[in-house]
């Protein structure tokens, strides 16, 4: 073999070594990816809303829906609760909103809108004579009161 012949075969055995590295780099990449859809879509989100009222008041209206679904739609009584599960779409649109009234008193709120960036969470909102409040992990703090 003369030196040119060693140099062009060093340089395709080089090519052929960098494309391989690629292909390899490529198909982690995409496994690692479909692992990651693959066990967000799986996972469901969970919301939960406690009524926490006086038990000698009016029961509580609760009205929740997504675009394509009425998930409540009842009265809850002190101490009762309204809870459902759902997966987030694939392109993370996913939207629930509630509206609320308590005798005179009204209250609406987005209680779950999709993040790309959490792929399962549980929504703890707890419905007090002042407002509501969202519960995470110990943190409690307000994101509605009443008007």
């Amino acid at each position: 073999m003369n030196l040119s012949n060693h140099n062009q075969f060093i340089k395709r055995t080089m090519a052929s070594t960098h494309m391989n590295n690629f292909f390899y780099i490529f198909v982690i990449f995409f496994y690692l990816v479909h692992m990651i859809e693959a066990t967000s879509f799986l996972r469901k989100h969970h919301i939960h809303i406690y009524n926490e009222l006086p038990t000698n008041y009016a029961s509580l209206f609760v009205y929740c829906a997504s675009k394509d679904d009425v998930v409540a739609n009842q009265r809850l009584n002190s101490g009762e609760q309204v809870s459902w599960s759902f997966r987030s779409n694939w392109i993370g649109t996913t939207l629930y909103f509630c509206r609320f009234q308590w005798g005179s008193k009204r209250c609406s709120f987005d209680v779950f809108r999709s993040n790309w960036l959490v792929t399962y969470r549980v929504e703890n909102y707890l419905v007090r004579e002042d407002g509501f409040y969202h519960s995470n992990g110990g943190e409690i703090y307000g994101v509605c009161y009443w008007s």
